[in-house]
């Protein structure tokens, strides 16, 4: 482990003087004797060598001081912040509504400390007497109790920097005066809510926290289209629209360092400012966002997901894994030739496009599906995919395995495939696809615990497992890979829905911090084995937990993550209720799902409208009433509440569009309407681009080959995987 990095070192720094605090708080209570104790204590940490430089803390352009938030107590009984100001700063006499404490880091801050002599009966006639001043500069404390008022003017001594204790969080005090002079006069509202910042990190802080051993998260909050475009590489695509639902899973332990980047600094500030509400304390924003990154002279990645595909394209050329063209495919079905063609994707995907011919293998289940079918026994293997890393990957999985067939990954897929001049089918298989039988599902598992044997593929014990969630200094993922309908049906509490041949493909979308532990569970023996070792060579901490299912008492239905935060309150309204004051014109639906899913379906006569650019998009909206909608209803409650504080009456749709399907409704991909065009909004895979969608695909297969060239294969550990095979000619033609 290297040396601790400055965002770590002021993470523990200043949770060791906010325990002190809260220890004297509780023996104290709010009092002046709770001041004066606290004064030493929030002194010492403003002396603290080099943790509130103005490089991480500095003052915005235009303004003469900006806030930061350091740390708030969940219970919203403590909040402590940095302000840092410019000479001339000035605030006209307030009250704080609760104890406080400040002291000073450098600069000069001068208070002047005011008892109000009135009764407040009258708030236009406020009286303010004078009763000390003081000039705090560094190391130096004062404070003061809710009721008591001061001023503040920094002085001409530099850039300032001042500690800001309260006993309660500046963004949820409510009800705040203060006065234009210094004799009283009409008390105003001061301040309301603040905009606060969170300290920031530059590019090459970044680069190296990366390396330095302590969990990081970096959390890309721009929209997909965005993201998609550059971003950081490792870094997590974390959607603000989708953050409070999306975070929580992400994170799963507070304490570890969670840096942010957003699409401009502002919007960064506000992501962490909603992820540090959700109780996490040790919170950065990237300078500069990707930008930045890019003008330190880093590299900068494209695509999504291009590490796992990466990953992919090494695993192909270490392992020499046989590929098999769409023309080669197509000659030996047009002589008759047997093959044994699996599309390895999700049921939704495989449904929407395959080749034909083609049978339903999801991810790790394809062991199992491939011994289940009784083709001729020459017949080759082929594993398609929607381009190559899923079907290299399943098609590696099989010949890693033991399987007694010639193997062969589908070349570039379904878009290879139609490429090449071949149509594809959509809908159901010719034939049902039947359960895995029990002897097939037996063998799998077999065979994946040979090669957990004879690659060293890690088995978790319950007893670490129950030490592992119980860890409070270290993270652990928790997976279950079995196919989300399987899930539904009974799966571990705590566990998350992951289907493995996804998890593999989108690993940094699943998983925020690296470094952290992966648990893979299933409920065959099997998928959690072959995952754990796949994951293993991407340079991944997995363990398998197989069988994990069997003989526990299981939680049943979708997952439900928590949430970040709650959202605020708006009505519910039914499908039934909808669509009558739809058809009445008294109301609009809006959904603000991604704007693929609603293009692909969405309540007939509703309209769409992203949640970043919601205000913009409600901008002359003229019905009385605003429902909002998505895919199952849970964004919808956010966008709602979002409205709401817009002045709109808004209501979100119970169960969104999944909750309208299963009223007896109908969804329709006709007529979309788009509030705002999305642009960053989205990410649109080559194959589903309304135009130039020949020359998407094309592109998009030379990006993953040339991943290749630009991913060091050193990030993974794929040396682990044994000597290279030799490489497998195509069947005879």
């Amino acid at each position: 482990m290297g040396e601790k990095s400055l965002m770590e070192r002021r993470h523990e720094t200043v949770q060791a003087a906010l325990k002190a605090i809260r220890g004297l708080r509780d023996t104290l209570g709010p009092s002046v004797e709770l001041i004066e104790a606290t004064k030493p204590v929030l002194a010492e940490l403003a002396l603290a060598d080099g943790l509130f430089e103005d490089d991480a803390f500095p003052v915005e352009a235009g303004s003469s001081f900006t806030i930061y938030e350091l740390s708030v107590d969940p219970d919203g009984r403590l909040g402590l912040y940095a302000s840092a100001g410019r000479p001339g700063k000035y605030q006209p006499p307030h009250d704080h509504r609760t104890w406080s404490v400040i002291a000073g880091v450098r600069g000069a801050e001068h208070n002047e400390y005011f008892e109000r002599t009135d009764d407040g009966r009258d708030p236009g006639r406020g009286k303010l007497e004078r009763r000390e001043e003081r000039t705090l500069r560094r190391g130096e404390a004062g404070g003061l109790m809710g009721d008591a008022f001061h001023a503040i003017r920094v002085l001409d001594e530099g850039l300032s920097m001042h500690l800001h204790l309260y006993g309660y969080p500046l963004d949820r005090l409510a009800g705040r005066v203060y006065f234009e002079r210094p004799d009283g006069g009409p008390e105003r509202p001061f301040m309301g809510r603040p905009e606060l910042r969170t300290a920031v990190v530059t590019p090459d802080e970044l680069a190296a926290m990366a390396d330095d051993g302590t969990e990081l998260a970096v959390l890309d909050t721009r929209e997909l289209g965005a993201h998609a475009r550059g971003h950081v590489p490792g870094s997590c695509p974390a959607p603000a629209s989708e953050l409070e639902l999306r975070a929580p899973g992400l994170l799963p332990r507070r304490d570890a360092r969670v840096v942010v980047v957003g699409d401009t600094d502002r919007a960064a500030h506000r992501a962490a400012h909603l992820i540090r509400r959700g109780g996490y304390a040790n919170v950065a924003v990237l300078a500069g966002g990707v930008d930045g990154w890019a003008e330190a002279g880093r590299p900068v990645h494209d695509g999504m997901h291009p590490l796992a595909k990466a990953f992919g394209e090494h695993v192909a050329r270490r392992r020499a894994t046989p590929m098999l063209g769409p023309s080669e495919l197509r000659e030996l079905t047009d002589r008759g030739r047997p093959v044994a063609l699996v599309d390895c994707r999700p049921e939704p995907e495989y449904r929407a496009r395959h080749v034909p011919g083609a049978a339903h293998g999801p991810g790790t289940e394809l062991l199992a599906r491939v011994l289940e079918m009784d083709p001729d026994p020459d017949a080759p293997v082929v594993v398609s995919c929607a381009g190559r890393t899923r079907s290299i990957i399943g098609a590696q999985t099989l010949i890693d395995a033991g399987l007694d067939r010639r193997v062969f990954a589908l070349e570039n897929g379904t878009m290879g495939w139609e490429l090449a001049g071949g149509e594809l089918d959509a809908g159901e298989p010719s034939e049902p696809t039947a359960a895995v039988s029990s002897a097939a599902e037996r063998k799998a598992g077999e065979l994946a615990r040979k090669l957990a044997r004879d690659r060293g593929g890690p088995v978790v014990s319950e007893a670490d497992l129950a030490r592992w969630r119980a860890d409070g200094h270290r993270t652990t993922y928790l997976f279950d890979i079995s196919s989300p309908a399987s899930y539904e049906s009974g799966h571990r509490p705590g566990f998350a829905s992951a289907p493995g041949g996804q998890l593999l493909q989108e690993i940094t979308a699943y998983t925020a911090i690296p470094s952290a532990r992966i648990v893979v569970a299933d409920s065959d023996g099997a998928q959690a084995l072959i995952t754990a070792h796949w994951l293993r060579l991407m340079g991944r901490d997995a363990w398998a937990l197989p069988d994990a299912n069997r003989g526990r008492w299981l939680a049943r239905g979708p997952d439900r993550p928590r949430r970040l935060v709650e959202p605020g309150p708006v009505e519910i309204v039914s499908s039934g209720e909808a669509e009558l004051e739809l058809g009445q014109g008294q109301m609009a639906v809006v959904d603000c799902s991604p704007g693929a899913s609603y293009r692909a379906g969405h309540i007939p006569g509703s309209v769409h409208a992203s949640r970043p650019r919601l205000a913009e998009a409600l901008e002359g909206m003229d019905r009385p009433r605003l429902v909002f909608t998505s895919t199952d209803g849970e964004l919808a409650r956010f966008a709602a509440a979002d409205a709401a504080k817009l002045g709109h009456r808004a209501g979100w749709l119970a169960g969104g569009n999944a909750g309208w399907l299963a009223s007896g409704r109908e969804l329709t991909a006709a007529d979309p309407v788009f509030l705002v065009e999305p642009d960053d909004d989205e990410w649109v895979k080559p194959y589903h681009r309304p135009e130039g969608r020949r020359q998407a695909m094309e592109r998009y297969i030379e990006w993953e080959l040339d991943l290749a060239h630009r991913v060091d294969p050193g990030i993974f550990a794929l040396d682990a995987a044994g000597d290279s095979p030799e490489p497998v000619s195509p069947p005879n033609r």
